[in-house]
């Protein structure tokens, strides 16, 4: 479960991040308060005029660097967005607001059945060299934005003739359908511009994804019994030592055990190779169910297991012992067309009696495992006293 919400969470992070390069260029540390467009212009000179090379520069330059193949399409979302904020509300008042700002000399037909814009003298895009693409996004997206205030319906325009296409006109069409709005024919309510935003969020989101899933797999396989799904060894210690300073610094115990199925072997002679593993993973799985949450189980070799038992003195670790293995020795799990229900011998090892250090408890619960079995199936041996008959 934790792992699947690291993974829905790094999954939310890679989605964010895709948006994020999409719609904004920076995100500050603190909070800015914008000035709106209103207090923009009016504590703007007159005679103040921004070089058209500036405002080039960031359309065809700056801003492809960051957003890519998406920063056309970004660039008329925004400038469409923004349009709303410049208070016009007719189409002569668009048209001045394009001369005033030496964006352009606009026309402007609009009727019931198709809205055609012509822009002379594009600020963008005239004199550039002719790259066959459409360029004017951001004038697209204001007069779309001003023209959805003002017929109260969606206007979303093709551009159809650019200086970027060659053309010495720019121009912009939508035709009004079925549909509630102004389109362009050809696309529905799928234009262009939409389109090609969507699909580079979706090749970035589907690359994103497939790094995602390429380090969640490697990180599994580092950490994690490919057969049980049980963390491994090396995992295991990590953990473990954590619990063990943990444990030293408020004056606690931790157990730990080495567990061994009996006579597993007879499994895989009987069920073969597939059956066994089989047997092994309903098998580990029952027993990590029996444990608490707390508790670390880890595969230690082929059908032995460790568990580290945090805040468990001996005492406890015996009770808890009996419990899980007389639970587990009543589980029967089928392969191979029969039944097998085993037991397991253990040894235990607390800290801090018999040991300071991860590796040396494992150690000496290993050697008392052997003991343990030494004594029949089933048994429970303890480091530090003699086990029991």
């Amino acid at each position: 479960m934790a792992l699947r919400s690291q993974e829905e969470m790094s999954l939310a992070t890679v989605f964010a991040r895709t948006l994020g390069n999409v719609i904004a260029l920076t995100t500050a540390e603190e909070k800015r308060a914008w000035p709106t467009p209103a207090q923009v212009l009016d504590h703007t000179p007159d005679d103040a005029v921004a070089p058209a090379a500036l405002l080039r520069l960031l359309q065809f330059s700056i801003l492809p660097q960051i957003l890519g193949a998406s920063a056309g399409p970004a660039i008329y979302l925004a400038s469409k967005r923004f349009s709303g904020e410049l208070g016009i509300r007719s189409i002569q008042g668009l048209k001045d607001w394009f001369r005033h700002m030496h964006l352009g000399e606009l026309e402007v037909e609009l009727d019931e059945e198709r809205v055609l814009v012509k822009l002379g003298q594009c600020l963008s895009c005239q004199r550039l060299p002719a790259g066959g693409t459409a360029v004017c996004d951001f004038e697209r997206g204001l007069v779309d934005g001003v023209l959805e205030g003002i017929t109260g319906r969606e206007v979303v325009t093709k551009e159809t003739l650019c200086w970027g296409l060659g053309d010495t006109v720019c121009q912009f069409e939508g035709y009004s359908g079925e549909q509630a709005g102004y389109l362009y024919r050809e696309n529905g309510f799928h234009p262009d511009a939409q389109r090609r935003l969507l699909t580079q969020l979706a090749d970035q989101s589907e690359v994103a994804l497939d790094n995602l899933r390429l380090l969640n797999e490697r990180r599994e396989h580092e950490t994690h019994d490919p057969l049980t799904g049980l963390v491994n060894f090396r995992q295991l210690r990590e953990r473990a030592a954590f619990e063990l300073a943990r444990a030293e610094r408020h004056g606690r115990t931790v157990a730990f055990a080495m567990l061994d199925l009996d006579e597993f072997h007879s499994v895989n002679e009987a069920a073969g190779r597939e059956g066994g593993d089989e047997v092994l993973c309903h098998w580990a799985a029952a027993l990590t169910a029996q444990l608490r949450s707390c508790d670390l189980v880890c595969r230690y070799g082929a059908d032995e297991f460790v568990l580290v038992l945090p805040e468990t003195a001996e005492q406890q670790a015996d009770a808890a012992l009996e419990r899980v293995l007389g639970t587990m020795q009543q589980l029967a799990v089928e392969a191979g067309g029969r039944a097998f229900a085993l037991t397991a011998s253990v040894g235990v090892a607390s800290f801090p009696d018999d040991g300071s250090t991860v590796e040396d408890l494992v150690a000496k619960a290993a050697t008392t495992m052997y003991t343990a079995r030494a004594a029949g199936p089933g048994r429970i041996a303890f480091y530090s006293r003699p086990p029991r008959r």
